[in-house]
């Protein structure tokens, strides 16, 4: 289950479909190789410009989640210097052992967020990265 979770946690994060990228830019190429003699595909490329600023946007608000959410894992895994290996409730290992989980999967859906934001990106030339 955690590998499911991890897989879709690299497709999709939070609110934004990072494949939704993808979907923009197959737009994208589908409307250039249309070869439309008419103002409609400037202003499809605003909003494909729009859509893509928004995108990234979202990336930048979801890594900035993950990052909170490792902190708080990170405070509760301060309680890992209160056990000893003889501790009496067991399950406190498994909590720890859920944390440590917890912490991969934020990370790594961390991680899938700023690459989102480190490439796709237009230059002032309006040349992609």
């Amino acid at each position: 289950m955690r590998h499911t979770t991890r897989k879709r946690a690299r497709q999709t994060g939070g609110g934004v479909d990072i494949r939704e990228s993808s979907i923009v830019d197959r737009l994208r190429q589908g409307l250039t190789e249309a070869g439309l003699d008419c103002h409609c595909s400037d202003r499809a490329e605003r909003i494909f410009d729009q859509v893509e600023e928004i995108r990234r946007a979202g990336a930048l608000e979801e890594a900035r989640r993950m990052r909170d959410s490792i902190a708080i894992i990170m405070v509760l895994l301060t309680e890992l210097d209160e056990l000893t290996v003889n501790e009496a409730d067991i399950s406190a290992f498994n909590e720890i052992a859920d944390l440590f989980e917890d912490l991969v999967d934020h990370a790594s859906r961390g991680a899938v967020f700023a690459r989102l934001l480190a490439t796709g990106r237009r230059n002032p030339e309006g040349v992609l990265q």
